[in-house]
């Protein structure tokens, strides 16, 4: 059995990562953690057949820490993993370049999936969109509009990016020819533009369409999640797959068929 610890374990995801993982005979949930002075703290999660007090501090003994919570909190967390040479799933977004770039260098040392979205669906979304992108060629115009939550802080979504980047991976372009919304007098389109457009409303848990419009035709691929426990389900996946295996940073692609 796998011992678990689910940071972010008071947040939307993360409560959804537990309360699925005390139902996976594959778990043992050991620790839900959270934040320096967060009202949780002290609180009783039901686990299974236990009870976990929501805790800052990772007291028990554990094979792989989940992360769904702020980019403080990843690094703070990758520094407790690294210590201890415990595996760690990231499903936290909005990381600076240098935030990535350290938790890539802490992949040498422990085992690290991240993905900024752990849906199955999605991960099987991150496969075609650039296939597509090669077929259909220049004469097709892409624009990207993800939808979330009102209170999402970060924007354009981490999986709007992870789509942009993907498809100029596939066809050779780069982050410079990723437009984030447009204003103003804008001019023609350049053929190879990739728009990205964020919105933000009511409850939403997460919608992410991906447009290709050519002459006399338009190609809309489309994920929605129906709930969080795409996220949390997938997550899991991950944890599973990422135990027991050597240091390394690793895509999220290596799980989704597992």
């Amino acid at each position: 059995m796998i011992r678990l610890a689910v940071a972010g374990a008071s947040g939307r995801t993360g409560s959804r990562v537990v309360e699925l993982a005390a139902k996976d005979e594959r778990f043992e949930v050991v620790a839900a953690l959270t934040g320096p002075g967060c009202s949780e703290i002290g609180k009783l999660v039901r686990a299974g057949g236990c009870d976990v007090r929501v805790s800052d501090r990772l007291d028990a003994a554990c094979d792989v820490l989940i992360d769904f919570t702020l980019p403080a909190g990843t690094m703070a967390w990758l520094e407790v993993c690294r210590e201890r040479r415990m595996a760690m799933v990231i499903g936290a977004t909005g990381h600076t370049d240098e935030q990535l770039a350290t938790i890539r260098e802490a992949g040498k040392q422990i085992p690290i999936v991240q993905a900024s979205n752990f849906s199955v669906g999605i991960q099987a979304l991150m496969g075609l969109v650039g296939k597509l992108a090669v077929e259909l060629g220049e004469a097709y115009d892409i624009e990207i509009v993800e939808t979330h939550h009102k209170n999402k802080i970060d924007a354009p979504s981490g999986t709007a990016l992870s789509l942009a980047d993907e498809i100029a991976r596939a066809t050779g372009r780069t982050r410079g020819d990723v437009v984030f919304g447009r204003e103003g007098k804008t001019g023609e389109r350049p053929r190879r533009q990739i728009g990205v457009h964020a919105v933000r409303m009511g409850d939403v848990v997460g919608e992410h369409e991906i447009h290709f419009s050519g002459p006399g035709e338009t190609i809309t691929l489309r994920h929605q999640a129906h709930s969080r426990d795409a996220f949390a389900a997938g997550a899991l996946r991950a944890a599973s797959w990422l135990h027991g295996k050597p240091p390394g940073f690793r895509s999220p692609a290596n799980f989704a068929g597992s």
